[in-house]
């Protein structure tokens, strides 16, 4: 048991399954607050304007007098959270505009992602009236809950998944849900919960509580492995397999140190990309190294180690030769449940050309609906977009794209959200430039908005395109075009032939005299009037079209 071949293993591991152990690190870092407060740093720092962590708020003295709201507001600063006051977010947040904005910059003033979600909800909808102290308890209660349900899950779960990324070249990142699948998540929370309050028990003794952490940190792999097993067993076995091998476990904590270092350096960027996948890749190979020497000195209850798929490759069979390159899941101790299949859409399918113009045209009319939707209530019914006819063809554009360039990655949903997002990014953001730079005109404009680039497209707007690309690839697409199929296909033709006539006709005229004005090239630079509100001023910059004077 050599240090450094565990992290040999641990890195060999990591080279396998980069991604999907990226991202299952960096969800339990943010979800279920697993590793180091150094790998959650660039979560409240990276979009303030100063860049610093905010520095916990010392405890004042609070007298009965000052009421609840102060009590509860000093509470919360001496854990280092901070709750804005009343009028919500910071003034001096340079993220204005937007859903992600408003989060953020709530987020960033409390230091807490669960009171910062708690504090737009309360400045949202109820306008910052609901006590503080209220707001704690629902903060302390959803975090319980979070920690019971969500964080226990993800634990065993992400145990799961290096286990078995350890042996199988292709491991899928919904392993680390096989809990949910195999309905044992509330019997390993529960599990974990006990082994929890045993430490947290143990923690007040000082000394112990770091001992026993070392003596029950085998628990969540032996519950990944076995999630038949009792607390009792857990916890026993795991204080068995570490009798003796507590010292190297916190020296292989040791050698982490400079990694640990590194990522305050780098505001967690380096933990996030290499640091924590790299340490849990690497427990994952001494629990397996524990595991082999518990099961050749035959400790008490060794037979609980009955998933020997992790180990070993099953037996072969006929004309299989080769190796498994995933986990044989149907030999698991375990069966998984039947997923019931509320909507049945054979989504890997070839479209024929009628169908995908049909499918532009349609999906153009609904990304304009969508546009006209979002501003009728503030503004009133106006015709959005560049041409002048019910259709905005980006829409239509980016759907078609998606499913013509992306047809090779339909079966990995990761991916195709992924290229969905970069595909429908640099569509917007060609299309913003084309139309500032040769038409004069700006149609949006995302300054301001969290994690823009030059204005032209945001994080926000990628999040919907990408959960929007998707919903058309897997669902609605293939609904529409079984619709399509029962059209007859002269009339389909002819159909394609008017719409897309009628298309261009106006792409042609709106070449010339594109749909500008109020409410369409001028909301980009409306600004709240200090004294009237939110009756706004217009600038267009270069072309002087809307101005302060009354007659405009």
């Amino acid at each position: 048991m050599q240090r450094k071949e565990l992290k040999r293993k641990g890195r060999a591991v990591l080279k396998k399954h980069y991604w999907h152990a990226v991202i299952i690190c960096f969800i339990m870092a943010y979800v279920a607050g697993f590793y180091s407060e150094n790998s959650t740093l660039i979560l409240f720092t990276a979009y303030n304007e100063t860049n610093e962590v905010a520095e916990p708020v010392e405890i004042k003295s609070v007298t009965a007098g000052d009421g609840d709201l102060a009590i509860a507001r000093e509470v919360l600063a001496s854990i280092g959270i901070k709750v804005p006051d009343q009028n919500g977010a910071r003034k001096d947040t340079k993220y204005t505009r937007g859903v992600f904005s408003y989060i953020v910059n709530n987020m960033s003033g409390s230091n807490s992602l669960v009171f910062g979600i708690l504090n737009v909800i309360n400045q949202g909808l109820f306008k910052g009236q609901i006590v503080y102290s209220l707001i704690l308890l629902l903060g302390v209660a959803i975090m319980g809950a979070m920690w019971f349900f969500i964080s226990n899950v993800l634990v065993v779960g992400q145990c799961r998944y290096f286990m078995e990324a350890s042996g199988y070249q292709k491991t899928s990142g919904k392993r680390a849900l096989f809990l949910i699948s195999i309905h044992r998540w509330v019997h390993a929370c529960v599990v974990m919960f006990f082994t929890s309050l045993y430490l947290v028990l143990w923690m007040l003794t000082i000394v112990g509580g770091v001992i026993k952490s070392y003596s029950y940190m085998m628990v969540s792999y032996i519950v990944a492995e076995n999630p038949n097993v009792t607390r009792k067993e857990a916890i026993k076995l795991s204080r068995d397999m570490m009798r003796g091998y507590k010292w190297k476990a916190f020296v292989l904590d040791l050698s982490f140190i400079g990694w640990s270092l590194l990522g305050v350096v780098t505001l967690g960027l380096s933990s996030i990309f290499y640091t924590n996948p790299y340490q849990t890749a690497t427990k994952t190979q001494f629990y397996f190294a524990v595991r082999g020497q518990a099961i050749h000195n035959k400790i008490q209850n060794y037979q609980l180690f009955n998933d020997r798929y992790l180990t070993e490759q099953p037996a072969m069979q006929g004309e299989q030769t080769m190796p498994l390159t995933q986990y044989p899941v149907e030999l698991f101790s375990i069966p998984e449940g039947k997923r019931k299949n509320w909507i049945h859409v054979e989504y890997d399918r070839k479209y024929t050309i009628w169908s995908l113009i049909l499918l532009f045209i349609i999906f153009s009319v609904v990304g304009w609906l969508w546009e006209v939707s979002l501003h009728l209530s503030k503004e009133g019914f106006v015709n959005r977009g560049v041409l002048h006819g019910p259709w905005l063809p980006i829409y239509g554009s980016g759907g078609v794209l998606v499913l013509v360039l992306l047809k090779k990655v339909r079966k990995n949903p990761l991916w195709t959200f992924a290229l969905t997002v970069v595909t429908c990014g640099v569509l917007e953001y060609y299309t913003s430039w084309y139309l500032e730079t040769f038409k004069g005109h700006k149609w949006w404009d995302y300054s301001g908005y969290f994690l823009n680039l030059n204005g032209r497209i945001c994080a926000e707007g990628l999040l919907v395109f990408g959960l929007g690309g998707c919903s058309f690839i897997y669902l609605f697409a293939p609904l529409l075009d079984e619709l399509i199929k029962k059209i007859p296909i002269k009339i389909q033709i002819t159909l394609c032939v008017v719409l897309m006539g009628v298309f261009l006709a106006d792409e042609a005229y709106s070449g010339k005299h594109p749909n500008t004005g109020k409410g369409v090239t001028d909301y980009a630079f409306r600004e709240t009037d200090p004294i009237l509100g939110n009756i706004s001023q217009y600038r267009a910059p270069r072309l002087g079209a809307w101005d302060k004077s009354p007659g405009n």
